[in-house]
């Protein structure tokens, strides 16, 4: 009598699938650590997009942003904004013949018929009336607004887009490496 056997070795296997539950159970931490991993880079390129899409200094936009890391309950990072438009003082203003000259949105222009007040804080004002008063003071970007559009918009989902499949991967890898018997 002839026999034929086709034996499986499922060692591999076993080990394997061992590995691969160890992944399940550390999953949440992994995304936790990438999800921030991600986040931090992403707000780097958050605040120098901002720098230069509001022509603010680099120093206030960090001011005005504030992180919130993912957490093992929620796996969210956030970044929010606060404050209001900035006064135009801040962009460098300076009084010519013609107007103030200042940058905000990055770009100089001189603002026709407007001057400075130092006693009122040196702060840019126009007049609104024939007379004297009133008078109404100017203001450039806010960075709230500023954060969702254009290249800053886009350059925070750029950023998370390339970096955290690669960031999960590696996470995964080192779960899995640690986890080799």
């Amino acid at each position: 009598m002839a026999e034929l056997l086709v034996r499986v070795d499922t060692a591999d296997f076993d080990r394997l699938a061992r590995r691969f539950a160890l992944v399940g159970t550390n999953i949440r931490p992994a995304l936790m650590r990438a999800v921030n991993h991600t986040g931090d880079k992403a707000r780097t390129q958050l605040t120098r997009a901002l720098t230069k899409q509001t022509g603010l200094k680099s120093r206030v936009v960090r001011a005005a942003l504030r992180t919130f890391p993912a957490g093992l309950s929620a796996i969210v990072y956030r970044i929010v904004a606060r404050g209001g438009f900035v006064s135009l003082k801040e962009f460098g203003a300076r009084q010519t013949g013609k107007g103030v000259s200042a940058s905000p949105w990055g770009k100089r222009r001189v603002f026709a018929h407007t001057f400075i007040v130092a006693s009122l804080g040196g702060h840019v004002f126009e007049r609104t009336g024939k007379g004297r008063l009133p008078i109404r003071k100017l203001w450039g970007p806010a960075i709230p607004r500023e954060m969702v559009r254009d290249e800053v918009k886009a350059a925070f989902e750029g950023e998370v887009g390339a970096s955290l499949p690669t960031r999960l991967s590696y996470e995964i890898a080192r779960i899995l490496a640690s986890t080799a018997a």
